[in-house]
């Protein structure tokens, strides 16, 4: 019996430990307010993104944005992107991106809409001064090793308004592609079979002063359903055109559209570089400066006119280009 008496006093100070412990750890967990395995899952990334530095898997990449190119942001993103984000299948990145602090930038969510498209981005950082970027960026960056001490260098380039050369460049590219959300992609394939069926269908995206173009391929084309995502109202009102400007769509909505339909005319935009990622017959419009030629093709795929003056005389070629792959889509 004493020695009954004996194990039993010996156990409660033990379970009275264990009771102090459990209550100690449910109450730290209730002032974090965070799920023991949430907490878990984040230090397990944490300590996998340090691993993928060290090994050169995850790359820094910082972007300086010119006040001048904040009315064209989007595309220049997309443009900047497809250039930064050309490393090993394997990589991944993190994206900060210095904005200037005093311009307007209008299109920051579709910005926003632009970043979230491409799956290789693991994480995106907006900034407004250098100091809060220098900050971040003193924890991204790893040493070079156990012996070296030294941060190793991030990439740092200036996000302007495209010239021809970014703009040849992306014509040109490999192209990684883009991952648009699947409920963007799925209203879009539901408005196209409402609206044009099995007729092929074509997106138009034109400037105001190229409002004619747009018009002549609609009247042309009575056999092919256009939508029209321009902002500029169309001269003439045509049964098989569908100016989409006052739906409201989102920049996804709009990119899987372009991506969806047949093929796509207008400017070498952030919708521009969407259907030449989706490898979409594409006639490009805009972003010369006169001193290249006026027609430059990528294959049979897609063809740009850098410096377009005259809506009359693009009208011939931009059919032809549409006719021959709208033709080969019907087949």
């Amino acid at each position: 019996m004493k020695s009954v008496g004996n194990a039993t006093s010996m156990r409660q100070p033990v379970v009275f430990l264990r009771r102090r412990l459990i209550n100690f750890a449910d109450r730290a967990l209730r002032r974090l307010r965070v799920f023991p395995f949430t907490l878990l899952h984040a230090v397990l990334n944490a300590a996998i993104s340090v691993v993928q530095r060290r090994r050169g898997h995850l790359v820094v990449c910082v972007g300086r944005v010119a006040e001048k190119a904040t009315m064209f942001l989007p595309g220049s993103v997309m443009l900047w992107l497809e250039r930064v984000l050309s490393g090993p299948p394997g990589h991944q990145y993190y994206v900060c991106m210095r904005l200037p602090r005093e311009a307007a930038t209008p299109n920051l969510h579709e910005v926003f809409s632009v970043l979230l498209a491409f799956p290789r981005l693991r994480a995106v950082g907006l900034y407004w001064d250098e100091t809060s970027l220098a900050d971040d960026l003193s924890l991204m960056q790893v040493k070079q090793g156990r012996d070296d001490q030294t941060a190793r260098a991030t990439s740092y380039e200036d996000i302007d308004l495209p010239d021809v050369k970014h703009f040849e460049e992306f014509l040109h590219s490999g192209h990684m592609g883009i991952d648009l959300p699947v409920a963007a992609i799925r209203d879009v394939q539901t408005l196209l079979k409402r609206q044009a069926g099995r007729t092929p269908a074509v997106c138009l995206n034109v400037q105001a002063e190229l409002r004619a173009l747009a018009d002549a391929l609609v009247a042309a084309r009575p056999d092919v359903w256009f939508f029209d995502l321009s902002s500029a109202l169309p001269f003439a009102k045509a049964t098989n055109s569908q100016s989409l400007a006052g739906y409201g769509l989102t920049l996804h909505e709009r990119m899987a559209l372009v991506q969806a339909a047949d093929a796509y005319v207008g400017s070498f935009d952030e919708l521009g570089c969407a259907a030449l990622m989706a490898r979409r017959p594409t006639v490009l419009l805009g972003g010369g400066n006169g001193a290249q030629p006026d027609r430059i093709s990528r294959g049979d795929r897609a063809v740009w006119f850098p410096d377009p003056t005259e809506p009359g005389t693009l009208a011939n070629p931009a059919l032809q280009f549409l006719s021959s792959h709208l033709e080969q889509s019907v087949k």
